[in-house]
């Protein structure tokens, strides 16, 4: 029986928002560009908004890697790559504004259309992003670019200035530019509040949001700072490190992996704003609560819209613990049923052996050396929990974890590495970041005292 491991959790989420990207991950594109399958996966689904996401242990590592090989070496796919997200990130924020006027008139007809051209257009978004969000799931790429800093001695500058400067792309990203405008726009203005929640439904509004508001306007037009980031001309840089073109090229690739990511993350929100508000009108024709509706697949939402009731009648058990195991592209197997869910669970999952340590190692994304309490942070309902100066743990983060990372003192991920969103946003903000740890959330506790020394990549648990 093969083996498989957490390789994502999503927190705050709906499996409705997510299957049409597991569609895509089994698009046969996949297998001409990096010459394998996406690996075999299966979800829990938990209370309706966790999704554990599980992968052959074996054959993810082999896909990343594959990944990995392509982005590096292959610079006329990853430029065709870059270019077919784009193309579908507009086509996706142009389908939602065309729909978001209307969305309260359209019939059910035009609802399961918009339902299908929305599932074929993320399907292939997937299709298109998954070599760039699989090539640093393990950390290759980082790798190999920090060895590229690490390796050179008497740096005039700290890492993070090379990392920021040529690692990260120059233009900001689209969530950025918006964060920019709002903090210029006198928020007493109800033309310019409209204006804005017209132009930036999408905003911070993740798998489940239903659309920006003033609230949200407020919060960021108070909350959201600018840090400034030390910019050293690029070119003075790479005349100090004194780059080959194979480090050149590293560094291009981040450049292009981070930049394709937050498209990607951008543009999706805006569609499931959509289906959310469409999931929140059928709740009520079918009287039922909207969430147990979002543990539907979008196939299973036309059926019910279509019979013009909800169907199936097993919503809540779902919504409560389920399994859903892909059986093709857009079918998947059932599990509710809390036995067989324990027991297949208990055959497959790879449980790591963790032993009583009081050192965790991973990578550096970004220097320096601090103490302080850790606080398991595992979505944005949990951003509460740090104060000022705690130490924030996660599997990953995300743009919503923003609130909670601006407070804490340093960031430690399980997954990811340079160019995770982790990486990028401790450079940001200059604050230490160890990444790739792969077991901090399973051996550190809320309240112990650690400190991370990015430096050296380690994590001292000291209570």
């Amino acid at each position: 029986m093969p083996k498989y491991c957490l390789l994502n959790q999503d927190i705050n989420t709906s499996f409705i928002n997510i299957e049409t990207t597991w569609t895509g991950m089994r698009s046969k594109l996949l297998k001409k560009q990096t010459g394998y399958l996406v690996p075999d996966s299966f979800v829990e689904l938990l209370k309706g908004e966790t999704l554990n996401y599980f992968q052959n242990e074996k054959q993810a590592k082999i896909f990343s890697q594959a990944c990995a090989n392509l982005v590096i070496n292959n610079p006329k796919l990853l430029q065709e790559i870059k270019k077919q997200n784009w193309r579908l990130a507009e086509q996706i924020i142009k389908l939602a504004e065309e729909i978001l006027p209307r969305l309260n008139k359209l019939s059910d007809l035009e609802i399961i259309k918009f339902l299908l051209l929305s599932r074929k257009l993320q399907a292939q978004f997937a299709a298109w992003g998954m070599a760039v969000a699989f090539s640093d799931i393990y950390g290759f790429i980082s790798e190999a670019i920090t060895k590229i800093f690490t390796k050179r001695k008497k740096l005039k500058y700290s890492i993070s200035v090379y990392l920021e400067n040529l690692s990260n792309p120059k233009e900001l990203s689209l969530t950025e530019q918006a964060y920019q405008e709002i903090s210029r726009v006198n928020l007493n203005s109800a033309k310019e509040i409209s204006k804005l929640l017209k132009k930036y439904f999408w905003l911070d509004q993740g798998y489940i949001g239903r659309g920006l508001t003033l609230e949200n306007l407020r919060d960021i037009k108070k909350n959201h700072a600018f840090y400034e980031k030390q910019i050293v001309p690029s070119e003075l840089l790479k005349i100090e490190l004194k780059l080959n073109s194979k480090e050149e090229r590293l560094l291009a690739v981040s450049r292009d992996l981070v930049q394709i990511k937050s498209w990607r993350s951008d543009r999706r929100q805006a569609i499931y704003v959509i289906v959310n508000k469409i999931i929140d009108r059928l709740a009520k024709r079918f009287k039922i609560e909207a969430k147990y509706l979002e543990t539907l697949s979008t196939k299973e939402l036309i059926k019910a819209i279509k019979n013009r009731k909800n169907s199936p009648s097993d919503l809540k058990e779902r919504f409560e613990r389920s399994l859903f195991i892909p059986q093709s592209a857009d079918d998947y197997q059932i599990v509710i049923n809390e036995e067989k869910i324990n027991s297949y669970l208990a055959e497959r999952i790879n449980r790591l052996a963790i032993n009583k340590t009081k050192t965790i190692k991973g990578q550096t994304a970004c220097p320096g050396k601090v103490r302080g309490m850790v606080r398991l942070v595992f979505g944005p309902q949990h951003n509460n929990k740090i104060s000022e100066g705690d130490i924030l743990v996660s599997v990953s983060t995300s743009p919503q974890l923003l609130p909670a990372m601006k407070k804490a003192s340093a960031f430690i991920t399980d997954m990811g590495g340079i160019t995770s969103h982790a990486a990028i946003v401790s450079r940001e903000l200059k604050k230490p970041c160890v990444v790739g740890t792969k077991i901090a959330t399973q051996v550190l506790r809320d309240g112990d005292i650690v400190e991370v020394d990015a430096n050296k990549g380690v994590i001292n648990i000291l209570n």
